[in-house]
């Protein structure tokens, strides 16, 4: 392995995995919800790059508030990290797809979008109670107590 990934909190790259898919997930089945509502006819055409920027910052969020959720040290730094790696992906996309890609056709206001909604995951994180939920849940052991068999 490399030095940049052993230095890394113990956990963290599957939590960024983990957080990564659940904002590809989400982001891929708001576009595929927003495509029905349009292809319907209940959504005009006109409001798809609105819809595209909430679907990107909703699925920002979740991912970003699912690995803030697993609670493990270093929390905090995963949140960028899949921010980063979601928008990379999905520009990557993009690319594949797409003839070019601009900042005319919106790019930044989806790379903004997805920053907005990993920061709002990293605020109401950060309020979050600390504690590892391991160390609640074996709290409960049973102690010895001396002269009992």
């Amino acid at each position: 392995m490399s030095k940049v990934v052993m230095s890394l909190p113990k956990g963290m790259v599957k939590d960024v995995t983990v957080g990564t898919v659940v904002s590809l997930g989400t982001y891929v089945g708001l576009q595929f919800l927003w495509a029905l509502l349009i292809d319907r006819g209940m959504l005009g055409m006109e409001r798809l790059y609105p819809l595209v920027c909430i679907a990107a910052a909703l699925a920002s969020f979740l991912g970003c508030g699912c690995t803030l959720l697993r609670g493990r040290e270093g929390a905090m730094l995963s949140v960028p990290v899949v921010v980063a790696v979601f928008m990379t992906l999905t520009l990557t996309a993009a690319l594949l797809t797409a003839e070019t890609i601009s900042i005319e056709n919106g790019v930044t206001g989806l790379g903004l979008s997805m920053a907005a909604g990993g920061l709002l995951a990293a605020l109401i994180g950060g309020n979050l109670p600390r504690g590892n939920r391991r160390s609640r849940r074996h709290s409960h052991t049973r102690r010895s107590v001396k002269g009992a068999k």
